[in-house]
Protein backbone atom coordinates (compact mmCIF):
# COMPACT_ATOMS: atom_id res chain seq x y z
CA UNK A 1 0.00 0.00 0.00
CA UNK A 2 2.02 3.12 -1.37
CA UNK A 3 0.31 6.68 -0.21
CA UNK A 4 1.40 10.02 -0.31
CA UNK A 5 -0.49 11.58 2.79
CA UNK A 6 -3.01 10.54 4.92
CA UNK A 7 -6.26 12.25 6.52
CA UNK A 8 -8.08 12.28 9.56
CA UNK A 9 -11.04 12.89 7.54
CA UNK A 10 -14.42 13.59 10.15
CA UNK A 11 -17.24 12.88 7.29
CA UNK A 12 -19.17 14.25 10.07
CA UNK A 13 -20.16 14.54 14.13
CA UNK A 14 -23.66 12.49 13.49
CA UNK A 15 -23.45 9.61 15.56
CA UNK A 16 -26.47 7.16 16.87
CA UNK A 17 -24.43 6.27 20.17
CA UNK A 18 -24.46 8.02 22.82
CA UNK A 19 -20.92 6.71 24.98
CA UNK A 20 -20.25 8.68 28.29
CA UNK A 21 -16.46 8.86 27.21
CA UNK A 22 -17.24 10.27 24.01
CA UNK A 23 -15.55 13.70 23.55
CA UNK A 24 -18.36 15.17 20.98
CA UNK A 25 -20.92 17.23 22.53
CA UNK A 26 -24.72 15.61 22.80
CA UNK A 27 -25.81 19.02 20.08
CA UNK A 28 -23.22 17.98 17.68
CA UNK A 29 -23.85 14.11 17.76
CA UNK A 30 -27.15 14.61 17.03
CA UNK A 31 -26.66 17.63 14.23
CA UNK A 32 -28.88 17.32 11.36
CA UNK A 33 -26.28 16.08 8.46
CA UNK A 34 -25.41 18.08 5.86
CA UNK A 35 -23.31 16.69 2.67
CA UNK A 36 -21.11 18.51 1.23
CA UNK A 37 -20.05 17.08 -1.90
CA UNK A 38 -21.25 14.49 -3.91
CA UNK A 39 -18.71 11.12 -4.07
CA UNK A 40 -17.47 11.99 -7.48
CA UNK A 41 -16.56 15.38 -6.36
CA UNK A 42 -14.66 14.10 -3.28
CA UNK A 43 -13.03 11.95 -5.56
CA UNK A 44 -12.16 14.54 -8.07
CA UNK A 45 -10.75 17.17 -4.97
CA UNK A 46 -8.63 14.19 -4.55
CA UNK A 47 -7.40 13.23 -7.56
CA UNK A 48 -7.08 17.11 -8.16
CA UNK A 49 -4.10 17.03 -5.49
CA UNK A 50 -1.72 14.84 -7.58
CA UNK A 51 -1.27 13.19 -4.48
CA UNK A 52 -2.27 9.18 -3.49
CA UNK A 53 -4.60 9.32 -0.05
CA UNK A 54 -4.93 6.94 2.70
CA UNK A 55 -8.46 8.19 4.01
CA UNK A 56 -9.16 7.91 7.43
CA UNK A 57 -12.82 7.93 7.88
CA UNK A 58 -14.40 8.29 11.33
CA UNK A 59 -16.97 10.72 12.73
CA UNK A 60 -19.90 10.44 14.40
CA UNK A 61 -20.64 7.44 12.86
CA UNK A 62 -19.65 6.35 9.06
CA UNK A 63 -21.79 3.89 8.73
CA UNK A 64 -25.02 5.83 8.23
CA UNK A 65 -23.41 8.69 6.35
CA UNK A 66 -25.91 8.68 3.36
CA UNK A 67 -24.03 7.38 0.26
CA UNK A 68 -21.38 6.02 2.36
CA UNK A 69 -20.72 2.55 0.15
CA UNK A 70 -20.68 4.63 -3.28
CA UNK A 71 -18.31 7.12 -1.72
CA UNK A 72 -15.77 4.55 -0.50
CA UNK A 73 -15.65 2.88 -4.01
CA UNK A 74 -15.42 6.05 -5.75
CA UNK A 75 -12.33 6.91 -3.59
CA UNK A 76 -11.00 3.43 -3.56
CA UNK A 77 -10.48 3.36 -7.43
CA UNK A 78 -7.42 5.41 -7.01
CA UNK A 79 -6.70 6.70 -3.54
CA UNK A 80 -6.80 4.22 0.15
CA UNK A 81 -9.39 4.20 2.71
CA UNK A 82 -9.17 3.00 6.29
CA UNK A 83 -12.54 3.32 8.42
CA UNK A 84 -13.83 3.72 12.50
CA UNK A 85 -17.06 2.59 13.03
CA UNK A 86 -19.62 0.91 15.21
CA UNK A 87 -20.84 -1.42 12.33
CA UNK A 88 -24.09 -0.53 13.64
CA UNK A 89 -25.41 0.79 9.69
CA UNK A 90 -26.26 -1.90 7.03
CA UNK A 91 -24.23 0.28 4.61
CA UNK A 92 -21.66 -2.19 5.99
CA UNK A 93 -22.63 -4.54 4.17
CA UNK A 94 -23.11 -3.08 0.99
CA UNK A 95 -19.04 -2.05 1.74
CA UNK A 96 -18.29 -6.26 2.33
CA UNK A 97 -20.29 -6.61 -1.62
CA UNK A 98 -18.75 -3.54 -3.18
CA UNK A 99 -15.05 -2.97 -2.27
CA UNK A 100 -12.10 -4.04 -2.94
CA UNK A 101 -10.47 -5.30 0.42
CA UNK A 102 -6.91 -4.64 -0.85
CA UNK A 103 -7.65 -0.84 -0.87
CA UNK A 104 -8.52 -0.63 2.50
CA UNK A 105 -5.62 -0.41 5.34
CA UNK A 106 -8.23 -1.19 8.00
CA UNK A 107 -11.62 -1.70 9.52
CA UNK A 108 -11.53 -0.66 13.38
CA UNK A 109 -14.84 -1.09 14.83
CA UNK A 110 -15.27 -0.15 17.84
CA UNK A 111 -17.40 -2.45 20.25
CA UNK A 112 -18.83 0.62 22.82
CA UNK A 113 -19.79 -2.34 25.09
CA UNK A 114 -22.41 -0.31 27.14
CA UNK A 115 -24.20 1.22 24.27
CA UNK A 116 -24.62 -2.26 22.62
CA UNK A 117 -26.10 -3.79 26.07
CA UNK A 118 -28.65 -0.94 26.58
CA UNK A 119 -29.30 -1.05 22.78
CA UNK A 120 -29.60 -3.98 20.40
CA UNK A 121 -26.93 -6.57 22.12
CA UNK A 122 -24.19 -7.75 19.79
CA UNK A 123 -26.30 -9.46 16.98
CA UNK A 124 -26.07 -6.94 14.11
CA UNK A 125 -22.05 -6.01 15.12
CA UNK A 126 -21.39 -9.95 14.85
CA UNK A 127 -22.86 -10.34 11.50
CA UNK A 128 -21.33 -7.27 9.48
CA UNK A 129 -18.26 -8.18 11.38
CA UNK A 130 -18.32 -11.84 9.79
CA UNK A 131 -19.61 -10.59 6.26
CA UNK A 132 -16.37 -8.45 6.19
CA UNK A 133 -13.63 -10.95 7.78
CA UNK A 134 -15.57 -13.77 5.06
CA UNK A 135 -14.61 -10.86 2.11
CA UNK A 136 -10.97 -10.73 3.64
CA UNK A 137 -11.31 -7.21 5.01
CA UNK A 138 -8.37 -6.53 7.73
CA UNK A 139 -11.30 -5.96 10.93
CA UNK A 140 -10.19 -5.55 14.00
CA UNK A 141 -12.44 -5.11 17.19
CA UNK A 142 -11.57 -2.39 19.79
CA UNK A 143 -13.62 -1.76 22.84
CA UNK A 144 -12.75 1.28 25.04
CA UNK A 145 -11.13 -0.07 28.27
CA UNK A 146 -13.06 2.11 31.30
CA UNK A 147 -13.00 0.28 34.53
CA UNK A 148 -15.87 -1.51 34.01
CA UNK A 149 -15.13 -3.46 30.68
CA UNK A 150 -11.67 -4.14 32.17
CA UNK A 151 -13.52 -5.66 34.85
CA UNK A 152 -16.09 -7.56 32.49
CA UNK A 153 -13.32 -7.98 29.51
CA UNK A 154 -13.76 -11.89 29.63
CA UNK A 155 -17.38 -12.02 29.11
CA UNK A 156 -17.32 -9.44 26.38
CA UNK A 157 -14.66 -11.38 24.44
CA UNK A 158 -17.39 -14.24 24.68
CA UNK A 159 -19.48 -12.84 22.83
CA UNK A 160 -17.02 -12.35 19.78
CA UNK A 161 -16.16 -16.03 19.80
CA UNK A 162 -18.14 -17.00 16.81
CA UNK A 163 -16.12 -14.97 14.57
CA UNK A 164 -12.92 -16.05 16.21
CA UNK A 165 -11.17 -12.85 17.34
CA UNK A 166 -10.81 -10.93 20.37
CA UNK A 167 -11.34 -6.88 21.17
CA UNK A 168 -8.12 -5.03 21.18
CA UNK A 169 -8.39 -2.73 24.73
CA UNK A 170 -8.38 0.69 23.75
CA UNK A 171 -6.58 3.18 26.41
CA UNK A 172 -9.58 5.19 27.90
CA UNK A 173 -8.03 8.86 27.67
CA UNK A 174 -9.80 12.32 29.15
CA UNK A 175 -12.58 12.84 31.78
CA UNK A 176 -14.61 9.42 32.72
CA UNK A 177 -16.74 9.18 35.45
CA UNK A 178 -15.29 12.30 37.29
CA UNK A 179 -11.99 11.40 36.99
CA UNK A 180 -8.89 11.50 34.37
CA UNK A 181 -7.83 8.63 32.13
CA UNK A 182 -5.13 6.78 32.06
CA UNK A 183 -4.20 9.02 34.96
CA UNK A 184 -6.77 7.58 36.96
CA UNK A 185 -6.00 3.36 36.07
CA UNK A 186 -5.44 1.24 39.50
CA UNK A 187 -2.39 -0.55 39.52
CA UNK A 188 -4.59 -3.58 39.23
CA UNK A 189 -6.40 -2.13 36.31
CA UNK A 190 -3.14 -1.60 34.38
CA UNK A 191 -1.75 -5.13 34.99
CA UNK A 192 -5.50 -6.39 33.58
CA UNK A 193 -5.32 -3.90 30.47
CA UNK A 194 -1.80 -5.54 29.61
CA UNK A 195 -2.86 -8.85 29.91
CA UNK A 196 -5.89 -8.74 28.06
CA UNK A 197 -4.26 -6.86 25.37
CA UNK A 198 -0.86 -9.23 24.63
CA UNK A 199 -4.11 -12.35 24.10
CA UNK A 200 -6.42 -10.66 22.01
CA UNK A 201 -3.26 -9.69 19.72
CA UNK A 202 -2.66 -13.03 19.42
CA UNK A 203 -5.65 -13.11 16.91
CA UNK A 204 -4.71 -10.93 14.24
CA UNK A 205 -1.50 -12.62 13.75
CA UNK A 206 -1.70 -10.50 9.74
CA UNK A 207 -3.40 -7.23 11.04
CA UNK A 208 -0.83 -6.86 13.91
CA UNK A 209 2.52 -8.69 12.69
CA UNK A 210 4.26 -9.92 9.41
CA UNK A 211 5.12 -7.21 6.77
CA UNK A 212 2.11 -5.50 6.63
CA UNK A 213 1.98 -1.71 7.84
CA UNK A 214 0.55 -1.65 11.18
CA UNK A 215 -2.64 -0.03 11.37
CA UNK A 216 -2.88 3.76 12.28
CA UNK A 217 -5.23 3.31 14.74
CA UNK A 218 -3.30 0.97 16.51
CA UNK A 219 -4.53 -0.26 20.16
CA UNK A 220 -1.46 -2.44 21.37
CA UNK A 221 -0.03 1.47 21.52
CA UNK A 222 -2.15 2.15 24.62
CA UNK A 223 0.03 0.03 26.85
CA UNK A 224 3.63 2.74 26.28
CA UNK A 225 0.92 5.24 27.78
CA UNK A 226 -1.23 3.54 30.59
CA UNK A 227 0.60 5.73 33.11
CA UNK A 228 -0.57 8.67 31.31
CA UNK A 229 -0.31 9.61 27.76
CA UNK A 230 3.05 11.78 26.99
CA UNK A 231 3.30 15.10 25.21
CA UNK A 232 4.96 15.49 21.72
CA UNK A 233 5.36 19.09 21.96
CA UNK A 234 8.79 19.70 20.17
CA UNK A 235 9.60 16.94 18.33
CA UNK A 236 9.75 17.17 14.83
CA UNK A 237 6.87 15.94 13.05
CA UNK A 238 5.48 15.16 9.39
CA UNK A 239 1.96 16.19 9.75
CA UNK A 240 0.82 18.69 7.36
CA UNK A 241 3.23 17.48 5.20
CA UNK A 242 2.23 13.42 5.20
CA UNK A 243 -0.66 13.76 7.28
CA UNK A 244 -3.39 16.11 7.95
CA UNK A 245 -6.50 16.41 9.41
CA UNK A 246 -9.63 16.93 7.54
CA UNK A 247 -12.95 18.74 8.03
CA UNK A 248 -16.47 17.95 7.05
CA UNK A 249 -16.33 20.74 4.85
CA UNK A 250 -13.38 19.67 3.41
CA UNK A 251 -11.28 22.09 4.66
CA UNK A 252 -7.23 20.56 5.92
CA UNK A 253 -5.25 21.30 8.95
CA UNK A 254 -1.85 20.30 10.38
CA UNK A 255 -3.67 18.29 12.62
CA UNK A 256 -6.89 19.01 15.14
CA UNK A 257 -8.19 22.65 15.34
CA UNK A 258 -5.13 23.97 13.83
CA UNK A 259 -4.54 26.76 10.94
CA UNK A 260 -6.04 25.92 7.58
CA UNK A 261 -3.92 25.10 5.34
CA UNK A 262 -6.49 25.37 2.55
CA UNK A 263 -9.45 23.53 1.32
CA UNK A 264 -9.65 20.47 -0.67
CA UNK A 265 -12.68 20.63 -2.05
CA UNK A 266 -12.16 24.04 -3.44
CA UNK A 267 -8.77 23.49 -4.17
CA UNK A 268 -6.68 25.31 -2.24
CA UNK A 269 -4.76 22.86 -0.30
CA UNK A 270 -1.22 23.38 0.01
CA UNK A 271 0.93 21.15 1.73
CA UNK A 272 3.85 21.28 4.12
CA UNK A 273 7.49 20.65 2.57
CA UNK A 274 9.10 19.51 5.02
CA UNK A 275 8.84 17.81 8.63
CA UNK A 276 8.47 21.02 11.60
CA UNK A 277 8.37 20.38 15.22
CA UNK A 278 4.59 19.85 17.25
CA UNK A 279 2.80 23.07 18.27
CA UNK A 280 -0.23 20.54 19.72
CA UNK A 281 -1.75 17.61 20.91
CA UNK A 282 -3.92 15.95 18.91
CA UNK A 283 -4.19 11.89 18.91
CA UNK A 284 -1.33 9.66 20.33
CA UNK A 285 -1.67 6.93 17.55
CA UNK A 286 -1.20 9.57 14.63
CA UNK A 287 1.00 11.46 17.00
CA UNK A 288 3.30 8.22 17.30
CA UNK A 289 3.14 7.83 13.71
CA UNK A 290 3.81 11.28 12.34
CA UNK A 291 6.47 12.21 15.29
CA UNK A 292 8.34 8.67 13.98
CA UNK A 293 8.29 10.00 10.68
CA UNK A 294 9.06 13.52 11.48
CA UNK A 295 12.23 12.16 12.89
CA UNK A 296 13.14 9.95 10.58
CA UNK A 297 13.15 12.70 8.01
CA UNK A 298 15.53 14.50 9.94
CA UNK A 299 17.78 12.05 10.71
CA UNK A 300 18.10 11.32 7.15
CA UNK A 301 19.59 15.31 6.86
CA UNK A 302 20.87 15.80 10.64
CA UNK A 303 23.36 12.09 10.52
CA UNK A 304 25.43 13.12 13.36
CA UNK A 305 23.69 15.17 15.18
CA UNK A 306 21.52 11.99 14.94
CA UNK A 307 23.71 9.37 16.18
CA UNK A 308 25.21 12.00 19.02
CA UNK A 309 20.98 11.93 20.29
CA UNK A 310 21.83 7.86 20.20
CA UNK A 311 24.67 7.72 21.87
CA UNK A 312 23.05 10.10 24.32
CA UNK A 313 20.00 8.20 24.77
CA UNK A 314 22.12 4.88 24.86
CA UNK A 315 24.64 6.18 27.94
CA UNK A 316 21.46 8.09 29.68
CA UNK A 317 20.55 4.69 31.86
CA UNK A 318 24.08 4.22 33.00
CA UNK A 319 25.03 7.70 34.23
CA UNK A 320 21.16 7.79 36.47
Amino acid sequence: MRYDVEADWMLYTTCNYRCAYCGISEERLGAKVKIRATPDEWRAAFDATGKTWLLHMTGGEPSHYPGIAELCARLTERHYISINTNLTGRAMLDIADAIDPTRVSFINAGLHAQERERRNGYGVFLRHAEALLKRGFPLMVSVVATPEVIRDYEAIRAQLAPIGIAPLPKLLTGPYAGQMYPDAYTAEERAAFRRHLLAAEQTYPTLLGGKRERPSIDPTLGRKHLTGVRSFRGEMCSAGQEFVYLSPTGSVARCGRGKSMGNVLQGTLRLKTKAKPCDRSYCLYFCEKYTARGHAQWARKHPIAAMAQRVKRAIMPAAE
